[in-house]
């Protein structure tokens, strides 16, 4: 059984890129443009690792990982910022837990596999 990459960005052009990518590293793939969602989904079904962006709107990457600290076992899934925003480290400080890094965008795509390798093996 492969293991499961949720991406959350509301940018629907890096969902399509970065989940080709992933999806061809051999990991299956969780895509939304909605952190509620996400939230809601985590309970569910939790994924191996998520892929994070900060800058969303109604509700932006720090409400979704202050709202994912109220879900049980949540914690223990490992969060990637990954952000044309960025990020201080005064930013990361409430954070810095909680992730397990921040990837810039545009994302490399060696480096991307590189990481999620790391951290998902395969």
């Amino acid at each position: 059984m492969s293991k499961k990459v949720m991406i959350i960005d509301d940018n629907e052009k890096f969902l399509r890129i970065a989940g080709l990518l992933i999806q061809s590293f051999g990991y299956t793939l969780i895509t939304l443009n909605d952190p509620q969602e996400g939230l809601e989904m985590i309970s569910r079904d939790p994924p191996s690792l998520i892929l994070l962006d900060i800058m969303m709107s109604p509700m932006d990457g720090s409400q979704f990982l202050d709202e994912r600290r109220k879900i049980p076992g949540a914690l223990d899934i490992p969060v990637m910022i990954c952000s044309a925003w960025r990020l201080t480290e005064e930013e990361l400080a409430p954070y810095r837990n909680e992730i397990v890094g921040v990837i810039a965008k545009p994302v490399e795509p060696a480096l991307l596999r590189e990481i999620l390798k790391d951290h998902l093996g395969v």
